[in-house]
């Protein structure tokens, strides 16, 4: 049974001898057979028995050798997030699993990480959009394994971090609304850090056009808010309004204004979106959008994650991409 499993810990010259699964059954006083089924992954143990196993093979550096041949990385997403079903995150979800599978890379998507991650053995984790009470669990993990965060502006120097440049969004937005003859601008978005650099950007461009803000044009809340929110926009006489991430927020934003309020776009209000590949263009009218380079990301971010569970060293830890500007037909000049 011995020969199944192997110490996880890298190679070194003069190395300890190696964990085997006798040591395990030692070490937790649990028969060859308890243990054997939990490394194994099989169903009929409890869950309090898989958690005094795991936690010693851990301690003992032991994991089953099906599973060391692949190193595995969990994909993380706030359980809370909306779009962890569809728009953003979805979308780099799909990407990294592609991505994971080519680079022989073993995938979980735990549906409850706080959960699910201490009954896991696994190498590393990238972690898309996870904020608030989700934080702190990750900060944690970062002592155990390496940690990749996508789209984190609140990185210390210890993290590492795959990100598009939100701040150059920002102002390309504006900048192109100015570019149009619009003067006075909106903002309307999810209450993020990432949304409060798109934001910063969008408001410097602004100032350096001599132009502020109004403050009933601007609004940063949470979904529960964006219904009335829009309509002070619509009521303020906005002439331009930005919808800013890979999400679906633009796209019932447009719905919204055409449907419900019969605004017509781009006749009375020009609108700009991020970038919903395959969604976007199909859009009445087609939307203008600032894109992410998502799947440029997920490959940066896997690099990454791939890099450190080997043991390599990275010179970049923060990584950021630019994004680009995509005219449709939802702005309109003049």
């Amino acid at each position: 049974m011995s020969s199944d499993f192997r110490d996880n810990t890298p190679s070194k010259s003069k190395s300890p001898k190696k964990a085997t699964i006798a040591d395990l059954v030692e070490k937790t006083g649990l028969s060859l057979g308890t243990v054997s089924r939990v490394l194994n992954n099989r169903s009929n143990v409890s869950e309090k028995t898989r958690e005094i196993v795991l936690k010693a093979a851990r301690e003992l550096n032991l994991r089953p050798q099906g599973s060391a041949r692949s190193k595995q990385i969990a994909v993380l997403t706030d359980p809370h997030n909306p779009d962890r079903i569809e728009g953003y995150t979805a979308t780099l979800t799909s990407h990294l699993a592609y991505l994971l599978t080519r680079r022989g890379l073993g995938i979980a998507f735990p549906a409850n990480p706080i959960d699910e991650l201490p009954r896991m053995f696994l190498d590393g984790v990238i972690a898309i959009n996870c904020v608030s009470h989700f934080s702190s669990f990750l900060s944690e993990l970062e002592s155990r394994m390496p940690v990749v965060y996508i789209d984190k502006f609140d990185v210390n120097d210890r993290q590492y971090c795959v990100r598009s440049d939100h701040y150059a969004a920002g102002k390309i937005a504006a900048e192109h609304f100015f570019s149009r003859g619009k003067r006075k601008l909106a903002f309307l978005a999810q209450e993020s850090l990432t949304q409060r650099e798109r934001l910063r950007g969008f408001a410097d461009a602004a100032r350096e056009q001599g132009v502020s803000l109004d403050p009933d044009c601007v609004a940063v809340c949470s979904s529960d808010g964006r219904m009335s929110a829009l309509a002070r926009i619509v009521r303020s006489g906005a002439e331009a309004l930005y919808v800013p991430g890979a999400s679906f927020e633009v796209i019932e934003a447009l719905h919204t204004l055409t449907y419900l309020m019969r605004v017509k776009v781009p006749e009375d209000i020009s609108v700009l979106g991020g970038e919903n590949e395959g969604l976007s263009e199909l859009m009445n009218p087609p939307l203008s959008t600032v894109e992410e380079p998502l799947l440029d990301m997920a490959d940066a971010a896997v690099s990454l994650v791939e890099q450190l569970v080997n043991g390599r060293d990275v010179e970049n830890r923060i990584q950021s991409f630019p994004v680009r500007l995509i005219e449709r037909n939802s702005v309109r000049s003049g």
